[in-house]
């Protein structure tokens, strides 16, 4: 078994936890390789394991998808709902070759009209005002079929996996990370639009901007760099899996009650 770490530095000085882990890995027979910036390492690994937060599991896992390769998280950061194993669990990184396998919900984007450029977005895909102090007006549509106009600060759709960050803080539901759906979540809505939606995840949603040269609204996946979305563009966004390493029962649930204690 080959197994790739990604690790954050910052989060891990030395590689002191990654060391540590490879250490482990490496005596019960799995040969390690440390990501050092050529994504064709993944290329025929069994597993790669990201050493730091959230964001270095987000990043890990969009360099993953395209090669089909189970990724597991090591957390290093605060939150954790990503990454599935703490430091001083690292033993159990020895039944590695045995965890199951889980196909998890992340969002393929594409940003169609003027320009046609694509994302991956893990946790959500957001709609939002910038800096400007205006309202914003979206309409979704469900395959053609409208779920209406959305007029507020912006509108957060999230995968079941990213329904707890921002989503969960605008309010939205927490979803199963098994569970396979799209979350639809507005931002600040105005009046009676506030509604939450959960939606199948074989529904190909497309997002466009009602008069965005008045009213500016920006597009951002994971909170990466946004892009301001220009009179003719339409942002369509469907369900693809990503693979998911399992090793702890019940951490998910964990870390939603501390969270809303």
């Amino acid at each position: 078994m080959i197994a790739v770490l990604f690790a954050n530095v910052e989060k891990d000085p030395g590689l002191r936890v990654t060391k540590e882990a490879a250490g482990i890995l490496e005596d019960s027979g799995c040969a390690c390789l440390l990501y050092e910036g050529e994504p064709s390492v993944l290329d025929g690994a069994d597993a790669v394991l990201s050493f730091g937060g959230d964001g270095t599991f987000l990043r890990c896992a969009k360099l993953a998808l395209p090669y089909g390769v189970p990724v597991l998280g090591v957390c290093l950061g605060h939150t954790g709902f990503l990454s599935r194993v703490s430091p001083d669990e690292l033993s159990v990184l020895r039944g590695l070759s045995g965890f199951p396998v889980a196909d998890r919900t992340v969002l393929d984007v594409t940003l169609l009209g003027c320009e046609e450029r694509h994302f991956v977005a893990v946790n959500d895909a957001v709609f939002s005002r910038g800096v400007d102090v205006q309202t914003v007006s979206l309409t979704i549509d469900a395959d053609g079929t409208s779920l209406g106009s959305f007029l507020g600060d912006g509108v957060i759709l999230s995968s079941s996996t990213g329904s707890t960050g921002y989503a969960f803080s605008a309010g939205g539901p927490v979803a199963d990370p098994s569970l396979s759906c799209i979350v639809v979540t507005p931002i600040c809505a105005h009046a009676s639009r506030g509604h939450a939606f959960v939606l199948s995840p074989e529904r190909v949603l497309t997002v466009t901007p009602e008069d965005p040269e008045r009213r500016s609204v920006f597009f951002s996946a994971d909170g990466e760099e946004p892009v301001r979305l220009r009179e003719g563009a339409e942002v369509r966004i469907a369900r693809t899996p990503l693979r998911c390493l399992e090793p702890v029962p019940g951490c998910f649930f964990d870390n939603v009650r501390i969270h809303r204690m």
